[in-house]
């Protein structure tokens, strides 16, 4: 299904807008001009100074998983606080690096307008899609955050249903509050522990959340678990070269047919440069700056740098259940 000659995502939702939200929006797709001119990037100037607590990653105890996760959440709780608290809090669905194409081929049926909202994250999802229609089936979003995956979903395709699941009680009540789309659901959940039945589910996404889950072999087994016979396993995230192995030879364990696999880490590196920067703006002041330049993947940050060295390598690989 592809977007060339129709109308923006955004415009065609303009009408359902009130006045002040339509305002927003407008302003907030102006500073795209600006982005692309190399003047003050798109989230730069959209977010005021939160005076939330400040995002850290801190546990009470590292060895243990439930404290690991316990400070997982407590800080993309904060992120979705700090998030809503500026005006377009709303239009902050994505977390994800995003995408942007170099020579390599892309594989996305999708083209998206110049102007397109949030366009190098979309661009992120529609890659990990590619060219195959995910129309009729039952998908699964693990680790969804504030939703962007499933809102690129149900925009771009028509699957039965879209189920979102998080972690973050905070990320999940803004999924609810501003995701209305038929058929898209959000529930709170440990993607180590999922909460579905075996074989209830045709395709599962799951997009840069599984690098901080303790113990991911448990949400490896758990994606095998609900997935129906044939049904399809779309992953990407960065790890550590060797991880990539050894998680891709675990899930092959599994039962797992491996139908492609792609190296996008150049791709990610040119999104990095051209918005994480300006994400940063969109927190509190307060934030301890190396945190938020990883979490984000600044330009000169510890993440950012081991991508540029090779030392860990973002991709895409699209698994079957045989």
């Amino acid at each position: 299904m592809a977007a060339t000659g129709q109308k923006p995502e955004f415009d065609r939702k303009l009408p359902d807008l009130t006045p002040e939200r339509r305002r927003l929006l407008r302003k907030l797709l102006s500073s795209v001009d600006a982005e692309r001119g190399g003047r003050r990037p798109l989230a730069a100037s959209s977010a005021p100074v939160s005076q939330d607590p400040e995002l850290t990653f801190e546990t009470d105890d590292p060895s243990k998983p439930e404290s690991v996760k316990a400070m997982f959440r407590r800080f993309y709780n904060n992120v979705s606080k700090q998030l809503d608290s500026g005006p377009f809090g709303e239009f902050s669905y994505f977390l994800n690096y995003g995408y942007v194409p170099n020579l390599s081929p892309t594989e996305s049926a999708i083209h998206l307008p110049s102007h397109y909202l949030n366009k190098n994250s979309v661009r992120l999802v529609l890659e990990l899609v590619g060219k195959d229609s995910i129309d009729g089936r039952r998908v699964l979003d693990i680790g969804c955050g504030r939703g962007g995956t499933v809102h690129v979903l149900s925009t771009f395709f028509k699957p039965a249903s879209v189920t979102g699941l998080d972690l973050s009680t905070e990320a999940i009540a803004f999924c609810r509050r501003v995701h209305k789309e038929t058929n898209v659901y959000f529930q709170e959940g440990d993607a180590e522990a999922l909460p579905f039945p075996p074989e209830t589910v045709d395709l599962v996404t799951n997009v840069e959340s599984s690098h901080s889950y303790p113990n991911i072999y448990r949400f490896f087994d758990g994606v095998y678990s609900v997935l129906a016979h044939g049904g399809r396993f779309l992953y990407t995230d960065v790890h550590a070269v060797e991880k990539h192995v050894e998680y891709a030879t675990y899930l092959k364990s599994l039962g797992f047919v491996v139908e492609s696999d792609r190296d996008i880490t150049a791709n990610v590196l040119l999104s990095c440069d051209e918005i994480a920067g300006s994400r940063v703006q969109a927190f509190s002041s307060g934030n301890a700056q190396s945190v938020m330049a990883n979490f984000l993947a600044v330009p000169g940050s510890e993440v950012y740098e081991s991508m540029k060295r090779r030392l860990w390598t973002y991709k895409i690989t699209r698994f079957r259940k045989s």
